[in-house]
Formats: C-alpha cells, sequence, structure tokens
C-alpha cells in the first residue's frame, strides 16, 4: 500500500518533519520518501509512505484535522483513492505515482536507514544500509574501502529502483553525503 499526502511543505525540512510526525504514530515499518511537486506556481514537497500493512485508517487520522491532499493505492485496485483540495490531490498523486513506479524520490527511512551512522567504508555502507550505489559529485572516484562519514544523516534518492547516495569530499580525506542536515539555503547571506 502507498499512502501519497500533500501539505504543501515547502522545503525538505518540512516535508520530513510531516514525515516524521506521521512515522511517530505508525507501529508497521515503512519507506518514506519526500517528492518535489512542481507545474504550480509555487513549487513544493509531497511525501509517501509505502508499506505491506494497511496502515490508510492511521493515516487519515493522522491528517484529519490538516489541509492535505491525500491519495491511497492498495494492491490490485484500479485507481487510487483521493481526497482533499484539488491543487493538493494533485501532488499526493504525483508522488503515489513516484513511489510506485520507484523511479524518483528523497528516501527519509527504508530498511537498513538505522545502521547509517559515523564512518564506514563504502562497501560497508552499502552492505549494511541497502544502498545500491555511492554517487560522488565531480566524478571523485568510490572504491569500496574509501571513507565515507554519514554524519549521521543519510538522504538517498530513489533512480529506477535503486537507492543512490551522492557523496562529496570533505576535510579529512573522507566523503560525506551530498544532504547536509542543516543546509544553508541558496542566497541566504546575501
Amino acid at each position: 500500500m502507498i499512502i501519497a499526502i500533500d501539505a504543501g511543505s515547502t522545503d525538505t525540512a518540512a516535508a520530513d518533519h510531516l514525515l516524521y510526525d506521521l512515522i511517530g504514530g505508525l507501529d508497521q515499518p515503512v519507506v518514506a520518501l519526500t517528492h518535489m511537486v512542481s507545474g504550480d506556481d509555487r513549487p513544493h514537497v509531497a511525501v509517501s509512505l509505502t508499506s505491506t500493512a494497511d496502515l490508510a485508517d492511521p493515516v487519515r487520522a493522522m491528517v484529519a484535522d490538516r489541509n492535505v491532499g491525500l491519495a491511497i493505492t492498495r494492491p490490485g485496485a484500479s485507481e487510487p483513492e483521493l481526497a482533499g483540495p484539488s491543487r493538493l490531490v494533485r501532488g499526493a498523486y504525483v508522488a503515489a505515482v513516484e513511489a510506485a513506479l520507484g523511479t524518483t524520490g528523497r528516501v527519509v527511512r527504508w530498511p537498513g536507514h538505522e545502521q547509517a551512522h559515523g564512518v564506514l567504508p563504502a562497501a560497508e555502507l552499502r552492505t549494511r544500509c541497502g544502498i545500491d550505489r555511492l554517487e560522488a559529485i565531480g566524478g571523485v572516484p568510490v572504491e569500496d574501502d574509501t571513507l565515507i562519514d554519514t554524519l549521521d544523516f543519510v538522504r538517498p534518492v530513489r533512480r529506477d529502483g535503486r537507492l543512490v547516495l551522492q557523496v562529496q569530499p570533505a576535510v579529512g580525506n573522507v566523503l560525506i553525503p551530498f544532504e547536509l542536515q542543516h543546509q544553508q539555503k541558496c542566497c541566504a547571506d546575501h
């Protein structure tokens, strides 16, 4: 089952916060992603939860007092269940489709995420965390023994059904995740 929610989150931090709220209220393992929603006057971020359990009722209850778009897809269903304001339903639908296809999305929670801590050789990070590929920005080679400092914050992206973690060089001859937990927004200082 895939449940996608568009709360009109303005950035990934707000979308992560929504996901943490939802995950905290569930007692089942989930794969949780954020999805960029464009084609509107205000690009924003929607989220999706994928689980083998039926989470529709608890998620509906958690978002009942929020202004959100909701798209629920069940295995074998011919079409999703949609609810909410049309602008936000569109974003939820886009997120549900992307989650179903596995073609794109920023992954916040997945099987193995709990192992992504500390400094690990690249091969061990892939094996322990279920990450398919490490991709260094700028063409820097990533060998199996290249050290990756996870900074205890790892957000791989889903690309063509695979988990890809983008990394970048850092001080100390290690690579760190390209996405940092505390991002400085572009143009924030000028």
